[in-house]
């Protein structure tokens, strides 16, 4: 049977590069798709879901989570100052003028005046202060339970040790 000049020869046709398989064609969504792999975007939404949890547990005490921090800082260092109080909790002078003042307003600490130095006020805890820290500390505890129910001790302990990592 003569063969065609369309039909290749069978030694022909087995030395022909076979066609390059073809990839996937990505839905333009996928190429847009930055929040799948992006740890940023999942420290967001954990974020997001622990001041939910904790505005949830905390509301009736009337504290945010800088009022907690610094309430904090100030019980373990009595007599710090604002400047002192700003660093520790990486914002700007202004921001820490501004919770110092709400603290204040609220009767949960008190500035003292620093003997020789007029220009600054130590931070002290009230009364009141220390018996709104002592009312925390029980919801805390019930918090950090919550919020880490899906995992283990020790996969808490680990993500606690990752997150300080990064956050170096």
């Amino acid at each position: 049977m003569p063969r065609t000049a369309r039909t290749p020869a069978p030694a022909e046709a087995a030395t022909r590069a076979k066609p390059k398989p073809r990839r996937p064609r990505a839905d333009a969504g996928d190429v847009f798709d930055f929040q799948a792999n992006a740890l940023g975007y999942q420290l967001r939404l954990a974020q997001l879901r622990a001041f939910d949890l904790f505005f949830e547990m905390l509301a009736p005490l009337d504290l945010s989570p800088a009022r907690v921090t610094a309430l904090s800082l100030i019980a373990m260092s009595p007599g710090t100052n604002q400047a002192a109080l700003a660093k520790a909790l990486n914002v700007a002078g202004p921001s820490a003028l501004k919770l110092v003042d709400g603290l204040e307003s609220a009767g949960w600490i008190r500035r003292m005046e620093v003997e020789g130095d007029r220009r600054r006020y130590s931070l002290q805890l009230t009364e009141q202060g220390q018996a709104r820290l002592e009312q925390l500390r029980g919801r805390l505890t019930e918090y950090e339970a919550r919020l880490t129910a899906g995992l283990t001790e020790a996969e808490r302990l680990q993500l606690m040790d990752l997150l300080g990592r990064l956050a170096r």
